[in-house]
């Protein structure tokens, strides 16, 4: 009886490192095999500053991740990547010189996204940055746009409209070698802001268009989708740390406390508080006990994130989304739960908006369904909607200086093997 496959992912966050590993059932169902978490020590705004620390943290979130896996031990993972480094773009690529009539086919479509690839990489310093995924979007066949899917169709000259994200290469690398440090190989290397939305999207959301927004400790993650398919994503270096410090400061009070009670009475909408409300304020080394109004102790994290939907609205402008996306707005990622944000992010950019939690299979644990888990189980979710498909090439790395996710897919997200030194 063939043993059902395994699927896991890790996200290296700069609050904590989630490592999950799941058994795909026969049903199509989801059979957690174990979740880690542990504190991340170690990133900065989504990017490794402290190779050991991270690494001890990737360490500690497998050792709980695997600890009832025995012996079936799991060999590849997917890694969500993070960063304000991370851009997308779109590019448009052709073929064809518009006289001569040809059936198209799947070659025709790999050399399209290959021909776009090689445009790219040739503008990029294959040293300092890399192409990490190429979404198709649409094609256009002798003029006519819209069309999904031209294989077996006649043209003059097919056009190919992608959306291109791309990253730098040392922070790449770095999370790479960070989990070979652990006997990892990678199978894969999933840009933030997509894995968000392949998680908590429905089909629907996609296609009349929506937007994306994962708001993490360190980073702001968003992807625009229409018609299907993503055609912007970028990445925000603010995040729920901004929040914690900002109040941290105003309160005079240590960091770790700030975090402590933003959790217990945060509320980005302070005017929406009883007058009466108070937050006692434990004593510390240089200040005693006291008592302060919640609206006063809530008043930094409603200015910062002001600012934060401000960039957003920023953000949706260079994507020319000059109206409301149809779908709207879906929140996700742990600031997503800070009381009184989604009601500010609907009133800040005049849409409907949702606090989107992953979308999975029936079996997944509910300590599994937050939002903060949405970029991890997305990237588990594409590849068990994949995994059908033929592998139509596994990219290797070339070494540890010049790592690289090499060539790419038609499929939404490239696959990076790193296989040469996972068993070292």
């Amino acid at each position: 009886m063939p043993r059902e496959p395994i699927y896991a992912v890790i996200d290296i966050g700069t609050s904590k490192v989630v490592s999950i590993a799941t058994r795909l059932g026969p049903e199509g169902e989801l059979k957690p095999l174990g979740v880690g978490s542990t504190p991340s020590l170690g990133v900065r705004q989504g990017i490794i500053d402290d190779f050991g620390e991270v690494r001890d943290a990737v360490r500690d979130s497998l050792k709980e991740c695997l600890r009832y896996v025995g012996r079936n031990p799991v060999g590849d993972f997917f890694a969500v990547v993070n960063g304000d480094h991370l851009v997308g773009e779109n590019s448009l690529e052709v073929m064809g010189d518009g006289e001569e009539l040809v059936t198209v086919t799947e070659q025709h479509l790999r050399s399209l996204v290959s021909s776009a690839s090689g445009v790219l990489q040739q503008q990029l310093d294959s040293r300092s940055e890399q192409v990490l995924h190429i979404i198709p979007m649409r094609f256009r066949l002798d003029g006519v746009a819209g069309v999904r899917n031209p294989t077996g169709l006649h043209t003059n000259e097919l056009q190919l409209e992608a959306h291109i994200v791309r990253g730098m290469s040392v922070p790449l690398g770095n999370t790479v070698r960070a989990l070979q440090s652990c006997k990892l190989r990678v199978e894969g290397l999933v840009a933030h802001p997509l894995a968000s939305g392949e998680g908590v999207l429905t089909a629907d959301e996609r296609e009349m268009g929506v937007v994306v927004i994962d708001v993490g400790a360190g980073t702001i993650k968003i992807a625009a989708y229409r018609e299907g398919t993503p055609f912007f994503s970028s990445v925000l270096p603010m995040g729920g740390n901004q929040l914690t410090r900002d109040m941290a400061i105003a309160l005079r009070i240590p960091y770790q406390m700030a975090e402590d009670l933003k959790i217990q009475h945060g509320h980005v909408l302070p005017d929406e508080l009883a007058p009466r409300d108070e937050v006692v304020m434990p004593a510390t080394q240089v200040q005693p006990k006291r008592i302060v109004r919640r609206q006063e102790f809530c008043e930094p994290l409603y200015l910062r994130s002001l600012q934060m939907l401000k960039l957003i609205n920023e953000e949706l402008s260079k994507a020319g989304m000059e109206s409301s996306p149809p779908g709207g707005v879906v929140l996700t990622g742990g600031g997503a739960r800070m009381p009184g944000f989604a009601e500010m992010t609907a009133r800040g950019l005049r849409t409907q908006v949702r606090v989107g939690v992953p979308l999975w299979y029936a079996g997944l644990p509910e300590s599994l369904r937050q939002p903060e888990y949405a970029a991890a189980l997305g990237v588990l979710q594409w590849a068990v909607k994949h995994r059908h498909q033929p592998d139509q090439g596994r990219i290797r790395g070339e070494g540890e200086r010049n790592w690289s996710p090499g060539a790419l897919l038609r499929r939404p997200f490239a696959r990076a093997g790193a296989r040469q030194s996972g068993r070292d």
